[in-house]
């Protein structure tokens, strides 16, 4: 049983949901209403092009528990949802989407969680009931075997963007000042799996009706914030490449000085040598290109440019 001395911070990234925005206010509030008395929700617009910063500021003059929060300029789930978990302030926090494929009515299932002891709860989705596309489906996965290789997650824990952790993780979240945040990789990075669980949770289709708003490109944008930013496993895969090219270049010499040395056949040698150049110079590139992209993140994190371009906010 939920204790009334329980208090929830809602974080929500919110993205073009001007006409979903009240029915999520209303489902959310009448949830948070049976659960305590101190809460509140986090809305943080990102840069939406229609009418979703005005939808949201209604919902904050109509309730100032509903704190809004506006960026700029879009820069994705993950720092919106970051930016939201620095102004959470209440003991439970809770990070849910706007496009109500998710049901803030099966929050008390994590904060159950939660006051078990549990510092992290994720939202499990059967497969079954997803209402993804195939590709986002498939995405997902991919996701979840490269937190599962990079960042020890087990094999039969799931993840999704519906999560609830302690204030104590949230704290630890949001200590994170670089520019490419993974939530997940930072949770896994910040708690022990012991103390970490996995809830059940119904899935549906948008509310709006419409397509994703969550991108093919988004979503590899934000696994490259993964496989980069938490992981050396492009490096090290670029070093066993170089190194299997390398020695196959010397028994290719080797090859080609033998059959010099033992047969009258002079081998011209320009055609081998333009292929073996070209082969060479073309991982040569390759293994700049990924240091390329470590150093320029590198710079990125160093000078923390524009980590929360916030240009309104509304919070008290």
């Amino acid at each position: 049983m939920i204790s009334k001395t329980v208090s929830v911070s809602l974080v929500v990234p919110v993205y073009k949901s001007a006409s979903t925005l009240p029915q999520f206010y209303e489902r959310a509030r009448a949830t948070l209403d049976q659960i305590c008395e101190d809460w509140e929700v986090i809305l943080v617009d990102d840069a939406s092009p229609d009418q979703t910063w005005l939808a949201a500021l209604a919902l904050h003059e109509q309730d100032h528990r509903v704190k809004v929060v506006r960026f700029a300029k879009n820069k994705g789930q993950q720092h919106a949802t970051l930016c939201g978990i620095g102004y959470a302030c209440k003991r439970f926090v809770v990070t849910i989407d706007d496009d109500l494929q998710c049901f803030p009515e099966d929050l008390p299932l994590f904060i159950d969680q939660l006051q078990a002891g549990k510092h992290v709860v994720i939202g499990k989705i059967p497969m079954a009931e997803k209402q993804h596309s195939a590709w986002r489906n498939m995405a997902s996965r991919i996701n979840q075997k490269l937190v599962s290789k990079i960042m020890g997650k087990p094999t039969g824990f799931s993840l999704s963007s519906y999560r609830a952790m302690s204030q104590q993780v949230a704290r630890q979240l949001v200590r994170y000042q670089g520019s490419h945040p993974h939530i997940a990789a930072m949770l896994f990075n910040s708690v022990p799996v012991s103390m970490m669980a996995n809830v059940s949770i119904r899935h549906a289709p948008r509310a709006d009706g419409g397509p994703s708003t969550y991108s093919l490109g988004k979503m590899f944008k934000t696994l490259s914030f993964l496989i980069v930013n938490y992981s050396l496993l492009p490096l090290r895969y670029v070093s066993i490449w170089g190194f299997l090219v390398s020695a196959s270049s010397i028994f290719f010499a080797m090859y080609i000085l033998l059959r010099t040395l033992l047969t009258d056949h002079i081998v011209p040698g320009w055609a081998s040598l333009a292929i073996l150049l070209s082969f060479l110079a073309g991982n040569i590139l390759l293994a700049l290109g990924v240091q390329g992209e470590y150093l320029g993140r590198l710079v990125e994190n160093a000078t923390h440019l524009s980590q929360f371009p916030i240009i309104e906010e509304h919070v008290e």
